[in-house]
């Protein structure tokens, strides 16, 4: 279902209010949005799937259409399926063709709520009686959803659903146009990448996150600021990004299991930092939530062209992990994992989400909070500091990972620069003690191959087609492999959680097993099939790229994989 219309007409509200009821009847749920990066004004839609199978993505088409405008119809038309209908706002949307059935619905709310706006509500009522909605059922999701805003909101919006259901049963009838099944899904919570994620980071012992507000990564920072301080946490919204990564630096050389997030444009201004803490070897997680680029780009627009800056960014060279978790489940263990590695590892760790993962709510497996365990790798107790006949914070070690005392602990010796140093510390230009310090860092790409976040496959053991994907394609790609199946078409699917290093062994042992191999990603260049081709010579992919600013819809997939059979 899509909802179109100005923004601040409240799409929005009425996506989430859909999606709270298909919830309750068991549905798995995917909502989507097109917003423009303003207040109010322009055109903004968004979209609610139901379905009775798993979905992590837009379907290829609408089966009801609500337009607050002539816009909306125009846009959202060509969506449509020839079975639809669409619910149009008499007084803003002209007559047209095809099943359109207008209400008044602005006017209804300005006249007998009191305000234009509950017009959103007054849809959600009209198509509660147009879909066969279990009354009882979709008046609690009203309930549930504006409780929080005190009696009289509460009570406005009950009214203004009151009064779309007269509407439509006035001027449309009782009978339902089409009809919403009853699911099977029992245990799902709805959630986004970027709630799961902050969640991820309190469970897994992070205590000092900082940021600056960014879409789409600020909702981290959102939810963080209400919920780690309960924790003994911190939250620090900074002047700039600068600020924010030298102040997530600053906190974990002190001891604290420390975050930032940003997206493209505030990546760019972390460069540095980033430099910084991968030679002074100080462990960081960095989020990048991806959107549109170059420079301020597309701001709410989709896009995964971030990656060969995060894996190859800086000026020099420095030991980094990337890991890209799939859904919000993924994002929340990913997350945990995450502080583990830069703790153990000592060293940045990013944490690769995108606009679609990030913001966008959907139906989750419940997030196991118990299966997290923390790992604060070689942080020295000050009993065993005492033991040590003498500390050296960059100590040459047999795993290439020294022991690490936190500043003002007895005994200790902390000098940390941005400078290349010795194993006390101190600034060094000797070639000998460069070449020895370059290995021992850049030896943890390798060392650490067995910690890192294994890839997930899915499908039969051998299959005539292998897809590669990270992030959001996840649920794109396994909507598409049922597609195939019923085409008789066999698939497998890799999910990369590791980028980098980049798990050479798994992925080869994937391509064994496929005959014709698609790489699915959202940039221009095939900068993820790009890096494979580096790391798995001749290796062979057929790159299927995006960079529209929206998501794959399976039929994007299907289409290029059925065109490309002999």
């Amino acid at each position: 279902m899509m909802i179109g219309g100005q923004g601040g007409d409240g799409t929005l509200t009425v996506s989430d209010l859909l999606g709270r009821y298909f919830h309750a009847r068991h549905l798995y749920v995917y909502t989507a949005r097109a917003v423009l990066s303003r207040i109010r004004g322009g055109h903004a839609d968004a979209s609610t799937r139901g379905s009775v199978e798993p979905s992590g993505a837009q379907k290829a088409t609408q089966d009801v259409l609500v337009a607050f405008d002539n816009d909306a119809v125009r846009i959202g038309r060509s969506e449509l399926d020839p079975k639809g209908f669409i619910l149009g706002d008499h007084g803003s949307v002209a007559e047209g063709e095809g099943r359109l059935y207008l209400l008044p619905l602005s006017m209804t709310a300005a006249s007998k709520v009191g305000n234009g706006l509950y017009k959103n509500t007054v849809a959600y009522g009209a198509l509660s009686v147009l879909l066969g909605f279990d009354e009882a059922l979709a008046r609690k999701v009203i309930q549930e959803r504006f409780s929080r805003r005190g009696g009289e909101a509460l009570e406005r919006n009950l009214k203004a659903f009151d009064l779309g259901r007269q509407l439509a049963i006035e001027q449309i009838g009782k009978e339902p146009l089409l009809t919403v099944e009853e699911g099977h899904d029992h245990t799902s919570v709805l959630t986004t990448g970027n709630q799961a994620a902050a969640l991820g980071f309190i469970v897994g012992g992070g205590r000092f996150f900082s940021g600056y507000p960014i879409t789409p990564a600020t909702p981290i920072m959102d939810h963080l600021t209400r919920a780690l301080p309960a924790f003994g946490g911190v939250v620090r919204q900074a002047e700039d990004e600068l600020s924010a990564i030298n102040m997530a630096i600053g906190a974990a050389y002190a001891g604290a299991r420390t975050m930032t997030a940003t997206s493209g444009p505030g990546l760019s201004l972390m460069t540095e930092g980033m430099g910084h803490a991968g030679e002074a070897e100080v462990p960081v997680v960095i989020v990048d939530c991806q959107r549109v680029g170059p420079s301020t780009g597309e701001p709410t627009r989709h896009e995964q062209s971030d990656l060969l800056h995060v894996i190859f960014g800086s000026h020099g060279e420095f030991p980094r992990f990337v890991l890209a978790p799939g859904h919000p489940a993924d994002a929340f263990e990913l997350t945990a994992q995450a502080l583990n590695l830069a703790e153990k590892w000592q060293l940045p760790v990013f944490l690769m989400l995108d606009e679609n993962l990030s913001e966008y709510t959907q139906s989750s497996a419940p997030l196991d909070l118990s299966s997290v365990r923390i790992d604060r790798g070689k942080l020295l107790t000050q009993e065993e500091l005492d033991r040590l006949p003498v500390y050296k914070r960059y100590a040459f070690t047999e795993d290439g990972v020294s022991p690490r005392s936190l500043p003002g602990m007895r005994g200790g010796f902390n000098q940390t620069t941005g400078n290349e140093h010795d194993e006390w510390g101190h600034v060094s230009v000797n070639p000998e003690n460069r070449r020895r310090m370059m290995e021992k860092r850049m030896s943890r790409l390798h060392r650490a191959k067995e910690d890192l976040p294994r890839g997930r496959i899915f499908g039969p053991a051998q299959a005539e087609v292998g897809f590669l994907g990270f992030g959001s394609t996840f649920g794109p790609i396994q909507e598409a492999q049922r597609r195939l199946a019923d085409r008789g078409v066999t698939s497998r699917f890799y999910q990369a959680r590791t980028l980098w290093p980049v798990p050479t062994e798994e992925i080869r042992a994937f391509l064994s097993t496929v005959k014709r191999t698609f790489v699915v990603e959202h940039n221009y260049l095939g900068q993820f099939a790009r890096l494979l081709r580096e790391e798995l010579p001749g290796a062979e992919f057929e790159s299927l790229r995006k960079f529209d600013g929206l998501g794959f819809k399976a039929p994007e997939i299907v289409g290029p994989v059925l065109e490309a059979r002999p």
